[in-house]
């Protein structure tokens, strides 16, 4: 983990609460996990891991208390034969596939922190937790984009990110945490990247490169606030640090736009 992304944890506090709309109140829908059946060995850990851990549970607990939907989402932990997470209007559900985890989880292994064995097992299980989180809050965020059919400029995919960065950014110490583990593991898909090669047509995919994303959730971490995630910005001083100093001066502005983009027309949904 990059330097400028240690200490940050007990850091974590919450921010200020988005604007207002005028909408009516919707019902008091909430995410419904379930872990289904595993196809492989290998999905069989995965399913073992997210339920021992109640990963599901602790992310459908965190979404019911800041915002309701207007009907049940199921949210499904699955085989899926491909590493993928996904929201599909036609069943108006979430489902995330053990692949996904599996392909995510050595990358993370390789880098870890830690002067144990133990110690690096442990901060792997946070950061597999923490980008689970930030994968399935993403997905939530287009699950809102259909159900509230909320606007959106730009990708939609874009638009999920924002979405799940602003839910843990504005949470308590664990969310942030989770927002940290999520910078993490961008910085670690996009080196493995940089290592292979990348046919043109990959350049067609709506998510942004995972190095744009590393530099995005890292913009708006310290974007919501730069006092008390100040290490994310390279400097003279910090040279661990990840914000190139033109980037890092438009982050409070980026997390702004993001707060009024979605602010109004969270804000009928927001639990208070």
């Amino acid at each position: 983990m990059s330097a400028a992304l240690l200490g940050l944890l007990a850091a974590a506090g919450p921010v200020a609460a988005t604007g207002a709309a005028d909408e009516p109140s919707p019902a008091d829908g909430v995410l419904v996990p379930t872990y289904e059946a595993a196809r492989t060995p290998e999905d069989q850990q995965v399913k073992a891991f997210l339920s021992q851990n109640h990963v599901l549970e602790g992310i459908a607990d965190y979404a019911a208390e800041r915002v309701k939907l207007p009907q049940d989402v199921p949210l499904h932990a699955t085989s899926c034969g491909e590493p993928n997470a996904f929201w599909l209007p036609a069943s108006q559900d979430i489902t995330f596939c053990y692949e996904l985890f599996t392909a995510i989880k050595p990358l993370l292994a390789e880098h870890e922190p830690g002067d144990t064995e133990q110690e690096r097992s442990e901060e792997l299980d946070k950061d597999l937790i923490g980008v689970t989180n930030s994968f399935i809050l993403h997905e939530l965020g287009h699950a809102l984009v259909s159900l509230y059919d909320i606007p959106v400029i730009g990708q939609e995919e874009d638009a999920a990110d924002q979405f799940a960065a602003l839910l843990l950014n504005s949470g308590d110490e664990q969310h942030v945490a989770y927002s940290v583990s999520t910078i993490y593991s961008y910085g670690v898909l996009a080196d493995a990247e940089e290592q292979g090669q990348r046919p043109i047509e990959a350049y067609a995919d709506e998510h942004s490169l995972h190095a744009q994303r590393y530099y995005n959730w890292a913009c708006w971490l310290y974007g919501s606030d730069t006092a008390r995630y100040a290490t994310l910005q390279l400097a003279e001083g910090n040279p661990n640090g990840i914000l190139p100093p033109d980037r890092a001066n438009r982050c409070p502005g980026e997390y702004q736009q993001i707060e009024k983009a979605w602010g109004p027309y969270l804000e009928p949904y927001v639990r208070s």
